[in-house]
């Protein structure tokens, strides 16, 4: 049903069903063209994340609301830099905001059984193609399980009045069955037994038996070990990667939380529970830090089903700015605003296609901003950095990498057949090729600070940069 020669380690932390799906797609096509269609693949679902939380916004407040969500999301650099090339973590921010949608509007229109049954069945499948045993699975199911708790036991005027308590069972039954038929038939390392070895590969996680990804972060200048990251993480990424005039908007709804509240629940029924409903969102990654040993790293790559729901805040701001645009603090502080949206959006296009790499004003001189996090951690910048690259001499060329997953640099290098080289160990290599990551054996010092020497070429954007070629030897 799909590619399986990935290792077991990897094909059971991601979804099974999408990996499935985006290699029958690219195989249709002949293989010059797998890359752009892959691609365009993952950039299909990226957007219909983005639509997605747009519908939520909508659904939870207004059509408006959730145009100017859709606007904020798309131009967030974070995940507007995954949006092509990772078919990891964007499928789950899709599931994430679908199931969202579809229980709000199972929850208003559950009698009518025709539509609850459809929203079901789709929740059933995005729920299955959400899914990888880890951190993902939670992510994705808990904090929609509470709402669905919350609203039904807590709230209950919020829902329609002819809503079934009997009904929901059946329904969650139904929507169980299809997820675990569907995933199951996908995940085939564990065809070997379906009704224990998926729940004994759960308790293998719980039990942190697993280990995956980068050992070592780099966050705000300080390392720490990826099992045990501080607990403002998120917070941190957030203050230091988003733009700064989503940092401006998150203070201005504070203020606008004290002074002027009543405006959002005259506009919004139940204001509050919504409110508090994409509060909590936005904190439960933190809480998966305390309960479950799993490691954490690549900034915010792992929870980017977390962003949409980072929009939302700053896209309320806005809304009330523009419904009170007759008054002369509001027509100020939209001009005021604007000229940090400017600024930020000719940050954005500086960085094409590398936005994922973006660090705000916050993080100081820029030429010091490789001390502060791990930018180019997917290493997308080696093709550009390779096929700039110039080497003036006529011997074997000794090259060597940090910092570089998966040995891409080495297809690169296979293209420039002008080149006489050899792929050594660092400690035999005349050149070093790398970006700015932590160390794997040493998680006290990055590739760029490790090695010394002169640069041949590198890849930067606005003055930052992402990926080195270095000789190190004379």
């Amino acid at each position: 049903l799909g590619k399986i020669d990935k290792n077991i380690v990897y094909r059971e932390y991601y979804s099974a069903i999408y990996w499935s799906l985006l290699y029958f797609v690219t195989e249709i096509f002949p293989s010059k063209y797998q890359i752009e269609v892959g691609h365009l693949t993952n950039l299909i679902f990226s957007l219909g994340a983005i639509f997605g939380i747009g519908k939520v916004s909508q659904e939870l407040f207004n059509k408006k609301v959730g145009n100017i969500v859709f606007i904020i999301l798309f131009f967030y650099p974070i995940f507007f830099g995954h949006m092509s090339f990772n078919s990891q973590d964007t499928i789950l921010a899709f599931s994430h905001v679908w199931m969202v949608y579809l229980i709000l509007r199972y929850l208003k229109k559950q009698s009518i059984r025709e539509k609850s049954n459809k929203y079901v069945i789709f929740l059933g499948l995005l729920a299955a193609l959400s899914t990888g045993i880890q951190l993902l699975f939670l992510g994705s199911q808990i904090p929609i399980t509470l709402l669905v708790i919350i609203e039904i036991f807590f709230f209950k005027k919020i829902i329609n009045k002819h809503f079934s308590r009997k009904n929901l069972l059946y329904d969650l039954i139904k929507c169980f069955l299809i997820f675990y038929s569907i995933l199951i038939l996908f995940w085939i390392d564990v065809h070997q037994n379906i009704l224990i070895y998926p729940f004994y590969i759960i308790q293998e996680f719980f039990s942190g038996s697993f280990s995956t990804g980068w050992p070592y972060n780099l966050i705000n200048g300080n390392y720490y070990s990826s099992s045990e990251v501080p607990t403002s993480y998120f917070l941190i990424n957030f203050i230091y990667k988003s733009p700064e005039y989503i940092l401006i908007l998150y203070l201005l709804f504070l203020i606008l939380i004290f002074k002027s509240i009543n405006f959002y629940k005259i506009k919004f029924e139940f204001f509050n529970y919504k409110l508090s409903f994409i509060i909590f969102m936005l904190i439960f990654p933190n809480l998966i830090l305390y309960f479950i040993p799993y490691p954490i790293y690549d900034g915010m790559r792992l929870f980017l089903w977390v962003l949409p729901y980072f929009c939302i805040i700053p896209g309320l701001t806005i809304y009330y700015l523009i419904e009170n645009f007759s008054f002369i603090r509001a027509k100020i502080t939209l001009l005021f605003l604007s000229l940090f949206v400017i600024y930020y959006l000719f940050n954005f296009f500086s960085i094409t296609p590398y936005q994922y790499t973006y660090l705000n004003y916050l993080n100081g001189k820029i030429e010091n901003r490789y001390k502060k996090f791990e930018n180019d951690y997917w290493g997308s910048s080696i093709e550009d950095l390779i096929a700039n690259v110039n080497f003036k001499t006529d011997e074997v060329i000794r090259i060597a990498s940090c910092g570089i997953v998966g040995g891409k640099y080495k297809h690169y290098f296979r293209k420039k057949l002008d080149l006489n080289y050899k792929f050594v160990s660092s400690s035999e290599a005349d050149y070093i090729i790398m970006t700015n990551r932590v160390l794997m054996d040493d998680g006290t010092i990055t590739c760029f600070d490790k090695f010394k020497g002169n640069d041949i070429a590198t890849v930067k954007r606005n003055g930052l940069i992402l990926s080195v070629i270095r000789k190190i030897k004379a």
